[in-house]
């Protein structure tokens, strides 16, 4: 019987770490977008608070005023496609798609849409080619952390 409120104590302590650590990231996340959409004198950093806000924010901060978007040096979408992307992501979550085609789906969106959008800012703030920002670009769509150190050191 002992060992029965051990367990549960244990897991709610758990339970807890994870939740500070989960609001730790979203701050740092956050925080650290909004210091690189100012730095990229986008006037809407606020959005970078807002999930799913801040993928759109960085998309429109990059791509301006422009109706077709080049990503990878390779091909061009329309501008609007390379803001609203996070959609399809979106779509999945409500739908409760899940398994290794919706993963799939989620890692290529990411390493496509917001690789580009990192290795477009990151060219920006850092006044470099796109083409020498591209795989740390795709590293930090798939790994956001790398986005949330590289800005905040900027």
């Amino acid at each position: 019987m002992n060992y029965v409120g051990t367990l549960l104590g244990l897991g709610i302590g758990l339970m807890f770490v994870g939740i500070l650590v989960g609001i730790l990231y979203y701050v740092a996340f956050s925080w650290s977008h909004m210091k690189a959409l100012k730095a990229l004198g986008y006037d809407k950093a606020w959005l970078a608070w807002i999930p799913f806000g801040v993928l759109f924010a960085c998309s429109d901060a990059v791509t301006g005023d422009a109706d077709q978007v080049r990503m990878f040096n390779s091909f061009e979408v329309p501008a609007a496609v390379f803001k609203f992307w996070w959609i399809a992501q979106l779509a999945l979550w409500v739908l409760s798609l899940s398994g290794p085609l919706a993963t799939l789906i989620n890692l290529a969106l990411n390493i496509t849409f917001y690789g580009c959008t990192y290795a477009k800012m990151y060219a920006l703030l850092e006044r470099k080619a796109e083409e020498e920002t591209q795989v740390i670009g795709c590293v930090s769509g798939v790994i956001p952390l790398v986005a949330i150190v590289k800005f905040l050191t900027m």
